[in-house]
């Protein structure tokens, strides 16, 4: 998957005020609920993500395998609210750079999580 530079850079934008929306609504939900849960998950999914789009670290391949389910759930949410609107809608053109974006950091979460994986198959193979 080639990816431009202003692509990265836009969904590393869009992950840091999502993680930061998220952050923000915490204090709203008791801790050990549902809600609560759902943002950490969805907060250490986006960082995860961020981290591989950005090239700046691997994260643990713990995080990387637990980081795939939020994303993907992002990306169906966002994709339903999406479809309840015109093209021209100001929400339509909000959500799309979202679902691109986490689009895009679901495809290197993959790709990370294969090349783990085809490492440690070829560690063990030695």
């Amino acid at each position: 998957m080639n990816v431009t530079n202003d692509q990265r850079a836009a969904a590393l934008k869009i992950y840091a005020a999502t993680i930061q929306n998220c952050q923000r609504m915490q204090p709203k939900f008791a801790p050990g609920t549902a809600q609560a849960t759902l943002l950490v998950n969805r907060i250490t999914a986006l960082q995860v993500v961020s981290a591989l789009v950005s090239g700046d670290r691997m994260p643990p391949l713990a995080q990387m395998n637990a980081s795939v389910a939020p994303i993907q759930s992002i990306i169906h949410k966002t994709t339903v609210a999406r479809a309840k609107y015109a093209p021209e809608a100001a929400m339509y053109r909000r959500l799309t750079p979202m679902i691109a974006a986490m689009t895009l950091g679901l495809a290197a979460l993959q790709t990370a999580l294969a090349s783990t994986q085809a490492n440690q198959g070829a560690t063990a193979d030695d």
